[in-house]
């Protein structure tokens, strides 16, 4: 049974993580209806965001290799101070970028009154007894992808990359613990309508995901209560990076065909029926 299990929520997460879907949306409306909820961390979730890491990381390696040596190059230069921040190349640009977006997470750890920090405040609004948040945020992504449509080989006016890597970062903060919300579709969408070229625009996603992917699977799998054994987690790894890697062609497919508006209206129709399961909670509760 856990073998089945493993595999299932692998390919679950790893499709509404990938896609612009909401990871924390569908797992908080599988909860909801098969009342499984307890509030307990799983090793096997935190497993699993690995794994969508690793699929991401086998997909863009070259991008990776090519950030992980400008990484390095830079700490270099700065150790024999010849670092040129002002004229960088465009790989070390795209680093500097997604460090600048990702220390955003930092506040996080600010203190928030009964919610323990900021992250608790925004995460509060998953399993809070009530879908209505989530369809709030599922509908508003769906919007929001309608929108990106529209500007697809539009550009607007250029701002500086620091001013964009705030943005995205900002995105970024608020999409990770909010229930609803997806870390790819928003900060695909807003690089798009920042300016960004599709092609950068799904890398940078892709960036930010494997760190926040990364960062998230080591805290639950240190914090979780239920525990997963080897097989399960090296089943669970293999299957979540096996359907990342597929689920990224089809995005690209999508992004190269145009063809968002199809999770938009699936994004706005979930929304709508969150939003309605919301309201008779909060009345019957």
């Amino acid at each position: 049974m856990w073998i089945i299990t493993a595999i299932f929520q692998a390919i679950g997460q790893a499709l509404t993580w990938i896609l612009p879907v909401s990871e924390s949306g569908h797992s908080a409306i599988f909860h909801t209806f098969s009342q499984r909820y307890t509030g307990a961390c799983s090793q096997l979730t935190g497993v699993i965001h690995i794994g969508i890491a690793i699929g991401i990381i086998a997909v863009f390696y070259k991008l990776f290799f090519y950030l992980a040596k400008s990484f390095f190059g830079a700490w270099n230069e700065l150790f024999h101070k010849r670092l040129d921040l002002k004229h960088p190349t465009s790989q070390r640009s795209f680093m500097l970028m997604t460090i600048l977006s990702f220390a955003l997470m930092i506040f996080y750890l600010i203190p928030a009154g009964k919610y323990g920090n900021v992250y608790g405040f925004f995460n509060s609004t998953s399993h809070n007894e009530s879908l209505l948040g989530e369809g709030i945020f599922i509908a508003l992504t769906g919007v929001l992808l309608m929108v990106t449509q529209s500007m697809f080989d539009k550009r607007s006016k250029p701002l500086p990359n620091f001013a964009k890597a705030l943005i995205l970062g900002l995105v970024a903060f608020i999409a990770v613990p909010t229930g609803g919300c997806s870390l790819v579709a928003g900060v695909f969408c807003v690089a798009i309508l920042l300016g960004m070229s599709d092609k950068y625009a799904l890398r940078y996603s892709m960036v930010m995901s494997v760190m926040v992917l990364l960062v998230r699977g080591i805290i639950e799998i240190c914090v979780a209560v239920t525990t997963v054994n080897v097989v399960g987690a090296l089943i669970a790894i293999v299957v979540a990076a096996a359907v990342t890697f597929f689920a990224i062609k089809i995005m690209l497919y999508i992004i190269k065909i145009r063809a968002l508006n199809f999770f938009a209206w699936y994004d706005i129709a979930l929304g709508a029926v969150c939003l309605v399961t919301g309201v008779f909670q909060l009345i019957l509760k």
